[in-house]
């Protein structure tokens, strides 16, 4: 994956939980966030996106890294 691509879809990503989280990082807020990128992602961007769990730096804020490590799970990917 390249950087600037990566990047954008982790700033989407953060993009999504600070929206859906209204302040507030709650079970129900990591399950709507990886709700979303389940529904509307495409596979491709989820490949992608669960890809940025092995580098440590991606950029990824916390609820945001929470919810991409839960769409790992059920994709039967390791979570980092």
């Amino acid at each position: 994956m390249s950087h600037d691509q990566g990047q954008t879809l982790v700033n989407m990503v953060n993009q999504i939980a600070a929206n859906l989280s209204g302040g507030r990082e709650t079970a129900d807020t990591v399950e709507g966030v990886c709700s979303h990128l389940e529904k509307f992602w495409a596979r491709a961007m989820k490949q992608r996106i669960v890809a940025c769990l092995d580098e440590p730096d991606c950029g990824l804020e916390p609820l945001a890294r929470q919810a991409v490590a839960r769409l790992a799970e059920r994709r039967g990917a390791p979570a980092a």
